[in-house]
């Protein structure tokens, strides 16, 4: 009746590295945790290692998402956010300060949450013309909302 997803297999590199965690039952993500101790400055941008790699399965990959409490009080910003499911790096998140204060992150604190979501890789196939919408090109604002 219920689909739960995959397990997520996960190893940790580093004694100062955590387990991501989900803050509720029903949470959509992992928490991911910060490392080392880290400074973000406003205007600038950040590269925080979690210490962590996951194996993700085939039609499924992870999307790096902002904590939405950091993104309120902060203006918190997350980049670069995918981990393909055949990638078995470390993940590294991209956050960006759009705030007006440094904000100063360290070993154990929360910094973004890792949301697992199936995906379709299908085939890029060329052709010289594409199928008619109603829409066609139209681009930003073009439906009239």
């Amino acid at each position: 009746m219920f689909d739960f997803g995959p397990d997520i297999l996960a190893t940790l590199h580093d004694s100062r590295a955590h387990l991501p965690t989900k803050g509720s039952a029903d949470a959509a993500g992992f928490d991911l945790y910060c490392m080392d101790h880290v400074t973000v400055s406003p205007g600038s941008r950040g590269l925080i290692d979690t210490g962590v790699s996951v194996a993700i399965p085939t039609g499924w990959y992870g999307r790096v998402a902002p904590r939405s409490g950091l993104a309120v009080r902060h203006a918190l910003a997350v980049h670069a956010g995918v981990v393909d499911a055949d990638y078995r790096g470390t993940i590294k998140v991209a956050l960006f300060n759009h705030g007006d204060q440094a904000i100063d992150f360290g070993p154990g604190d929360r910094i973004a949450q890792l949301v697992i979501e199936r995906c379709s890789t299908g085939v890029m196939v060329q052709v010289n013309e594409l199928p008619g919408t109603a829409r066609g090109d139209g681009a930003l604002g073009s439906t009239g909302r």
